[in-house]
């Protein structure tokens, strides 16, 4: 029984290899998959981990659909945005909210 998992946005993943859970990791923070053709291969190196562990091209890429769902799920901080607007926002709010010691 695998007892790996990881978590990203509001979904748990046990991932079916090693391999996948780091390639899951750099495609959900974007290492090294900046175009189209990275995420494709991505995508493509972990449903053939789902393939190697016994599960066919259709359940592997059903795998891959429901982990790109659980991507989709996952909420960005406002404090961690990198839109100016929404970092102007949380900067006018820190400043007027008082400070309570």
């Amino acid at each position: 029984m695998n007892s790996f998992a990881m978590i990203f946005g509001h979904c748990v993943w046990i991932p079916p290899s090693p391999k996948a859970a780091l390639v899951a990791l750099n495609l959900f923070f974007g290492i090294g998959t900046t175009t189209q053709p990275d995420i494709t291969a991505a995508e493509a190196i972990i449903a053939a981990q789902y393939v190697a562990r016994g599960e066919t091209q259709v359940e592997a890429q059903k795998e891959v659909a429901s982990l790109n769902a659980c991507f989709g799920t996952y909420e960005v901080p406002p404090e961690n945005r990198n839109h100016p607007k929404d970092a102007d926002l949380t900067r006018l709010q820190n400043t007027q909210t008082p400070n309570r010691k």
